[in-house]
């Protein structure tokens, strides 16, 4: 029979905790040096798009304020529960007063406390959209702003993304770099909530490339506002210094 005093069965035991709390603090934290051997693990660090339900909504963003570090990733969806009711997360750079002025004219028509008139102005642009034959060139329209869509060029050329392209949630997958002149979520629909004539969007899931701070809104409902603050890496002296302290 083998005995093993008390005191080095705690110090297995700390030992163990501390190591396992250091691997998953790597994997949160996306380290460059260690990303080729989780590449197909993602952490995500979520902020909701509103909450409540679609008779009594919450219109802001939770948290409202985030802070990461590069190489994390955000996943933003939308936990209202009830009848469909949408949320856009939309960056839009400080660089071009045309651009702004444009967004405003087209999402106008949907500010609305009511999700129902709300969907009901959805679909009239989207009409509009398609009478005026937009869908075919790439300018800012209906189409891009309830679509994943990013802006990266002085022209304002439209590249729209994969609604499919996250995996395992529908949403767009995104590599933000902080040039973008506009970078827009889509129709963020509450988990089986979508009507039938939109995409199927639950979530928006962005991975932060440079540090920086990022200020975001919902379209429909310009009240929400949030804010990304993303920090450098920490580096492997920081993590160590870390753990020992």
């Amino acid at each position: 029979m083998i005995e093993i005093e008390l005191g080095t069965v705690v110090t297995l035991t700390l030992i163990m905790a501390s190591s396992l709390s250091f691997c998953l603090m790597i994997i949160n934290f996306n380290i460059p040096a260690f990303g080729k051997y989780f590449e197909d693990i993602k952490v995500y660090s979520d902020v909701y798009t509103g909450g409540g339900n679609s008779s009594k909504p919450i219109n802001q963003f939770d948290p409202v304020n985030k802070e990461i570090y590069v190489g994390q990733t955000i996943k933003w969806s939308n936990p209202t529960a009830g009848a469909p009711y949408p949320h856009i997360v939309v960056f839009v750079s400080n660089q071009s007063a045309e651009l702004e002025s444009k967004i405003s004219n087209i999402t106008k028509p949907l500010h609305s406390s009511n999700g129902q008139s709300v969907v009901g102005n959805l679909n009239k642009l989207l009409i509009e959209d398609n009478n005026q034959n937009n869908k075919s060139n790439q300018t800012l329209s209906a189409r891009s702003i309830v679509l994943p869509s990013v802006i990266n060029t002085s022209s304002l050329v439209v590249k729209y993304l994969n609604a499919n392209g996250s995996g395992i949630y529908s949403g767009a997958g995104y590599n933000f770099t902080g040039n973008e002149r506009y970078v827009s979520s889509g129709l963020i629909w509450a988990g089986g909530v979508i009507p039938g004539n939109f995409a199927k969007i639950n979530s928006f899931i962005v991975t932060f490339t440079k540090p920086g701070t990022y200020h975001y809104q919902c379209l429909i409902y310009p009240e929400m506002k949030g804010t990304i603050i993303v920090k450098p890496s920490l580096g492997l002296f920081e993590l160590f210094g870390n753990q020992v302290k």
